[in-house]
């Protein structure tokens, strides 16, 4: 646990399946609290818990395809959740946040309510595909068919399909209601639609030529989509689950840093004016080299506001007046 401060502003992916709340330093992000689907209340109450102090801003990473009204109601439901100050990006901002860099790099976002493939070049979204039937809703809806053809379904197939989604991912086979099924029988059904978004990528990687490839979304623990993108291209991708949350603290830690120094600057104008103020009542008893140095010092520190001068300054007159 740590403190928070005042200034603190975390980043939360407001994930159809998986929503995360992250805090970014200039060191490090931390995912602190996740959860099934978008409780915005429930993650600040995990960021407070973390840092058993208050937190009032946020930025929210939210689809690119949100329109103006679900965008209004993500905001309506952060404020009175008890965040003050909420910003709205959408998850390609995030992404670029996160990867920060000038290579071309793309993005194989594959969620639980689409594949969207993203190409990236330092701040510019060079091109985007989203493929909105290759995802892991459409995957547990087949899966719930198979398994109820099967008749190993109880009273909620797509919740059952989805488990067994999960272990198939981490294990070769588990035993379903006495019956053995196999991660083979699962990727069998996904194949061909995992095979499609792979000609979209084709595609991409021959247009663009992307230096890195980075694979992310709850899909990309499905081991055969990163199969296929080996036995296809040859390619290993970069496995990066937090790479939208990450962004998004990343950008909510610039606005804090931005806010801090908007502040500094505000208590050094009202300090050069308190400054000004006092050369003029101490200006006759200044020599002349005393005037001539508090002038060069003075305009120096007007306009760019620099906290290093000023308390040179304030030193000086300090001086004299103790002289």
């Amino acid at each position: 646990m740590m403190t928070a401060g005042s200034n603190v502003n975390v980043g939360i992916d407001a994930g159809s399946s998986l929503s995360k709340l992250a805090y970014s330093d200039n060191l490090s992000t931390r995912i602190i609290t996740k959860i099934e689907g978008f409780d915005v209340l429930a993650l600040r109450e995990g960021a407070e818990a973390f840092f058993d102090d208050m937190i009032f801003a946020c930025v929210i990473a939210i689809p690119e395809r949100f329109g103006q009204i679900k965008r209004e109601d993500i905001l309506t439901r952060a404020k009175n959740s008890g965040f003050q100050d909420v910003n709205i990006i959408t998850d390609y901002e995030a992404m670029t946040w996160a990867i920060n860099s000038d290579e071309r790099v793309l993005v194989y976002d594959f969620g639980a309510s689409r594949s969207e493939f993203v190409i990236i070049e330092g701040d510019k979204i060079l091109e985007s595909v989203n493929i909105p039937d290759v995802c892991g809703n459409k995957f547990d809806e087949i899966f719930a068919e198979y398994l109820r053809e099967r008749k190993l379904l109880n009273e909620k197939p797509l919740q059952e399909a989805r488990r067994l989604k999960v272990v198939l991912s981490q294990e070769t086979s588990r035993n379903w209601h006495n019956t053995e099924i196999f991660r083979e029988d699962f990727e069998r059904l996904i194949y061909f639609p995992i095979k499609r978004a792979s000609h979209v990528m084709e595609r991409l990687i021959r247009v663009h030529k992307p230096e890195r490839i980075i694979l992310t979304g709850g899909c990309a623990n499905i081991p055969l989509a990163r199969k296929i993108l080996i036995d296809e291209f040859g390619i290993t991708p970069e496995i990066d689950f937090n790479v939208i949350v990450r962004g998004a603290s990343l950008k909510a830690f610039s606005l804090c840093r931005e806010a801090l120094r908007n502040k500094e600057t505000v208590n050094a104008a009202s300090s050069l004016k308190k400054i000004r103020n006092e050369i003029l009542v101490l200006e006759d008893k200044l020599t002349r080299s005393q005037k001539d140095r508090l002038y060069l010092l003075f305009k120096q520190a007007e306009g760019i506001n620099d906290a290093g001068i000023i308390k040179l300054m304030e030193s000086l007159i300090n001086e004299i007046k103790e002289a």
